[in-house]
C-alpha cells in the first residue's frame, strides 16, 4: 500500500501531571482571577493563569483538550518547568499516524515535512517514508520560537485528586489536555516539495490520510483568517481526486478552537473525502448538524452515537464516519463503501495496534501484535454498549462485535482492549485510526475484498 500523508507534525513533550503539581500551580495564580477562567474557560493561553484553568478545568470533567500558547513568557515557563522531565516522542496528527502506517506494513508513506524534520525523523521507527520538504519556511514565523514545534501534553490518570482553594477533586478518568506552542502548523503549511511529488505521483497512490485543520486559527496575527488557509489544502485534495478518483481519503477532525469553525470545516470537508474519524468530543462539537444531546455522546451512549452520525452524514456523500472512543470504535457507513467483515477486521487491527502502543509506549513488530495484547482485556463497558445497540438495531454478534442496519446505514462496533495503566494516552486515537485504514485499504485493496464490494 502506498500512502500519502498530510499535514502536522510536532514534537510532544509528554508530562504525567499529579495533584501535587497543580497545587504548586495554584499558588502561582489569583484565586479569583482562576476562578473566573475556570468558569468560562478562555480556550487559550496567554498567561500563566489560562494554563492553570484550562489544566483544572479538564482534569475536574476527565475530558481532552488542546489549548494554544500565545506567549513567549508561558512557553519559556513550561519549557525550564517540564521540558527535561517529560517524555518526548513524536507528535502531530500526521506524524504519528505516518508512523504507524509504515511501522505496521505500508510499502511507502509520503509525508508532508515541516518543522525541524531532522529531529522529527529521531523519534519515527517505522522506514519506508518520504519526507517530502526539508526546512522550514521562514516567512511563516510569528516568533522567535517558531522553529521549535513543541506540543506539552500533560497526561492525567483517574483518581488524581487536588484541592481549588477549598473545593476538593478527584479526576474521573485519564485524559490529556495539550498546551501547544505552533506557529508552522497553525498556518497548515504545505511544502512545496509535498505539493509537486503528489502531483506527478498521485496516480500510484492506494489512499491518502489527512489531519491538522484543527490547528488553524480563527484569527492570525496579521488579522487575516482561517478560510484562505483550509482552501489551499482542500484544493489540494480535490486536485488527488480528479487526478485518481480511485484514491480514498480519511480525515481526522480533531478538536477545533470552536465550534462554528468544526462544523464548517467538517462540512466544507464531506464533499470531498470518503471517510472522516472524530472521538466522541469532536462529534458533540458538531451538535448543530446532529441535534443529539451533547451528555448522551459524552456518556459514550452507544445508541445515541449512530443516530448523531446519520443525521451528520446523510444530507452529504461522505461515505463513512469512524467514531473512536475509550471503550469502543464504531464505523458507520453506506451501502458499497465497505462491507461488516472489511470493518470489523480492519478496526480490530486498529484497536490492537492501540492497545499495544497504549501498555508499552511503541509499536510492535506486526508479526507480534496479536501477541502483544494477549494479556489485555476487552472494554467492559464496551461491550455493554455493543449488547446495548444490538438491541436497538437488531444487529448480530461478528467478528467480536456487533454488526446491524441503520435506516439505510451500516453500522459495526467493536469494544477496544484497554490497559489499565497505560504508558500514555496520546495518540492513540491517531494509532487506532492510522491502522484501521492501512487494514481497510489492504483489504478492499484485494481482488476477493473487490469482489465483496461488488456483491
Amino acid at each position: 500500500m502506498k500512502v500519502l500523508c498530510g499535514y502536522n507534525v510536532n514534537i510532544d513533550a509528554v508530562y504525567t501531571i499529579t495533584g501535587e503539581d497543580i497545587s504548586d500551580l495554584l499558588k502561582m495564580v489569583d484565586k479569583d482571577e482562576l476562578l473566573e477562567k475556570i468558569y468560562d474557560g478562555p480556550g487559550e493561553i496567554r498567561s500563566i493563569t489560562d494554563l492553570v484553568a484550562g489544566l483544572v478545568l479538564h482534569m475536574q470533567k476527565g475530558t481532552g483538550a488542546e489549548w494554544f500558547i500565545y506567549s513567549d513568557d508561558v512557553f519559556h515557563f513550561l519549557k525550564s518547568r517540564y521540558y527535561e522531565k517529560s517524555e518526548i516522542r513524536l507528535g502531530g496528527n500526521m506524524g504519528i499516524m505516518a508512523n504507524v502506517m509504515s511501522h505496521m506494513g505500508a510499502d511507502q508513506v509520503v509525508m508532508n515535512a515541516v518543522g525541524d524534520i531532522n529531529s522529527i525523523k529521531a523519534l519515527m521507527s517505522g522506514g519506508n517514508i518520504i519526507f517530502s520538504g526539508e526546512s522550514v519556511p521562514q516567512d511563516t514565523s510569528t516568533s522567535k520560537d517558531a522553529n521549535e514545534i513543541i506540543h506539552f501534553v500533560f497526561d492525567f490518570s483517574s483518581g488524581t485528586r487536588f484541592n481549588v482553594f477549598g473545593t476538593e477533586v478527584m479526576v474521573p478518568r485519564e485524559n490529556r489536555f495539550i498546551a501547544t506552542y505552533d506557529d508552522i502548523n497553525t498556518e497548515l503549511t504545505i511544502t512545496p516539495e509535498f505539493e509537486e511529488y503528489n502531483r506527478e505521483h498521485v496516480t500510484e497512490v492506494d489512499g491518502a490520510i489527512i489531519s491538522g485543520f484543527n490547528q488553524l486559527q480563527r484569527i492570525y496575527p496579521d488579522g487575516s483568517g482561517y478560510t484562505e488557509r483550509f482552501e489551499k489544502a482542500h484544493s489540494q485534495l480535490k486536485d488527488w481526486k480528479q487526478r485518481n478518483p480511485d484514491l480514498l481519503i480519511h480525515v481526522e477532525l480533531g478538536h477545533f478552537m470552536s465550534m462554528d469553525m468544526g462544523v464548517s470545516i467538517f462540512t466544507e470537508l464531506v464533499g470531498t473525502v470518503d471517510s472522516i474519524g472524530m472521538n466522541e468530543d469532536e462529534l458533540v462539537m458538531l451538535a448543530e448538524l446532529h441535534g443529539v444531546p451533547s451528555e448522551m455522546i459524552r456518556k459514550m451512549d452507544a445508541c445515541a452515537i449512530p443516530d448523531a452520525c446519520v443525521r451528520c452524514a446523510s444530507s452529504t456523500v461522505l461515505k463513512k464516519i469512524v467514531l473512536h472512543t475509550r471503550d469502543f470504535i464504531m464505523s458507520i457507513f453506506r451501502e458499497g463503501t465497505s462491507s461488516p467483515l472489511h470493518e470489523m477486521q480492519s478496526m480490530q487491527f486498529g484497536v490492537m495496534c492501540a492497545a499495544a502502543f497504549a501498555a508499552s509506549g511503541k509499536l510492535p513488530e506486526r508479526s507480534q501484535l496479536e501477541g502483544s495484547v494477549s494479556d489485555l482485556a476487552r472494554s467492559k463497558e464496551g461491550m455493554k454498549q455493543a449488547v446495548k445497540l444490538q438491541d436497538l438495531i437488531g444487529g448480530e454478534q461478528f467478528e467480536g462485535g456487533v454488526w446491524g442496519a441503520y435506516g439505510d446505514y451500516s453500522v459495526c462496533i467493536l469494544p477496544t482492549i484497554i490497559c489499565e495503566k497505560p504508558v500514555s494516552t496520546v495518540g492513540l486515537g491517531d494509532t487506532v485510526s492510522s491502522a484501521t485504514f492501512l487494514r481497510w485499504l489492504e483489504l478492499i485493496g484485494t481482488n476477493e475484498g473487490k469482489q465483496r464490494l461488488e456483491v
